[in-house]
């Protein structure tokens, strides 16, 4: 498997978006809003694998999850 790139995961937008009928924006929009959640925990282990995904901003982007979980399935992690 090629490592996951911005542009590999746009694809991958794409593609759920027309699986479910819907757009590539509500496809973010719904993993953003599910990030969120996960990212609201005040699990300190929880909040610990957060702050593990590279990112540049303030909170990780979806594609930037998506790059990461990416790299740890093709670990086998």
């Amino acid at each position: 498997m090629k490592n996951m790139t911005k542009e590999k995961a746009e694809q991958i937008y794409r593609r759920v978006a027309v699986r479910h009928q819907t757009s590539v924006d509500n496809v973010k929009k719904q993993i953003k809003l599910t990030m969120i959640a996960g990212m609201c925990s005040q699990d300190p282990e929880i909040q610990k694998r957060w702050n593990e995904i590279p990112h540049d901003g303030d909170v990780p982007t979806p594609e930037e999850l998506l790059i990461f979980l990416s790299d740890k399935a093709k670990k086998g992690l």
